[in-house]
């Protein structure tokens, strides 16, 4: 099993809905817009970039971006105005 923390996000814009299918083999497929012609895929961190130039080869994907949710800081605890440190 893996962990949140093994996993990295890719979106992958495509020309047609129809070929969403054809990525299952790639990774966890999480999230499909229909209207706006995008995938959500999770993937190992450790085949990334296999994945990455993989989709990339694809004739039907327009455009594969990796998420940044990692740089993200998602520490929400405490006030949500928190103060400068100096």
């Amino acid at each position: 099993m893996l962990k949140p923390e093994d996993r990295q996000g890719i979106a992958v814009y495509l020309y047609y809905n129809r070929d969403a299918r054809k990525l299952n083999k790639i990774g966890d497929i999480i999230y499909h817009s229909r209207r706006m012609r995008y995938l959500l895929i999770y993937v190992d961190k450790a085949v990334l970039e296999e994945k990455l130039a993989e989709l990339s080869q694809y004739k039907f994907v327009k455009d594969v971006r990796v998420s940044h949710l990692d740089a993200v800081d998602r520490d929400f605890v405490g006030s949500l105005f928190r103060e400068e440190k100096n």
